[in-house]
């Protein structure tokens, strides 16, 4: 309970910081703006090493021992636990038929895919849109502030850590898990494999990025901005002036569907 009212107090105030920058049309980030770079790096550096130690070979025994079934049932499940926030912020967007989809979908796979184990919605054209609320607050203008590189969940921004703490505040996961061993342990379990199946999809990304990249760091940043900026604007194509700049990046959520098939 503490660790929640915690993190209500941090995301109101950084909200209240962040609302105060806010304009009347959607935000997109057009350069990395690291005040905190030297911070910054340090992280990415332990980042790295855990990824290293743990993540990464985690994720090639994922690849070489599960079979495709399994991995496209995890995917289908992990996607589905996230509906009631995709949900919650379409609707915080002003668009209710998005709110009603990602909803019917969650309910759908739910029930008739077995715990959300099989996306049947998407074969009944009811396709997946992640929104969190990071994109809500881009959605009202706000932009991404400075970078910043969170311990143990890598790249992200002032905006979208704020947006992070007010998911997990929201999550209905997070508030079962306050009362139920279940729900705790669901909790944590869809939190595992969400990170084992990300980190699994990304392999051939991540290493050709950092295969082909003179600072590592430096291309992970413009990646983060560029796939955020992508999610802002719902898959549509960048503005005139941002496409030169945005036509090497990648999706992980097209490269985590990708991955399921």
């Amino acid at each position: 309970m503490k660790f929640r009212t915690l993190l209500s107090l941090c995301a109101a105030g950084s909200l209240s910081l962040l609302t105060a920058c806010a304009s009347t049309e959607p935000a997109q980030d057009t350069s990395d703006y690291d005040p905190l770079e030297p911070v910054n790096r340090v992280v990415h550096g332990v980042n790295g090493a855990v990824d290293f130690m743990v993540l990464y070979p985690a994720a090639m025994w994922y690849r070489d021992i599960a079979p495709q079934p399994v991995k496209t049932s995890v995917a289908s499940f992990v996607r589905n636990i996230n509906e009631p926030l995709n949900s919650f912020n379409a609707l915080l967007q002003g668009d209710p038929d998005q709110a009603a989809a990602s909803f019917q979908r969650f309910i759908m796979n739910s029930t008739i895919g077995l715990l959300g184990f099989n996306d049947v919605a998407t074969d009944f054209g009811i396709p997946y849109r992640r929104e969190d609320f990071g994109q809500t607050l881009a959605h009202y203008g706000i932009g991404g502030g400075p970078y910043i590189v969170l311990p143990l969940i890598g790249p992200s921004n002032l905006r979208d850590t704020t947006g992070i703490a007010v998911d997990y505040v929201a999550n209905p996961l997070t508030w079962g898990a306050e009362n139920s061993d279940t729900a705790e342990a669901l909790y944590w379990g869809s939190l595992g494999l969400t990170a084992l199946h990300t980190r699994y999809a990304t392999i051939n990304q991540l290493n050709e990025l950092q295969k082909s990249s003179i600072d590592y760091y430096a291309a992970l940043r413009s990646l983060y901005r560029q796939q955020r900026n992508t999610l802002i604007r719902n898959g549509a194509p960048a503005p005139a002036s941002a496409v030169e700049d945005e036509s090497a990046s990648f999706d992980f959520d097209d490269a985590v569907e990708a991955a399921s098939q």
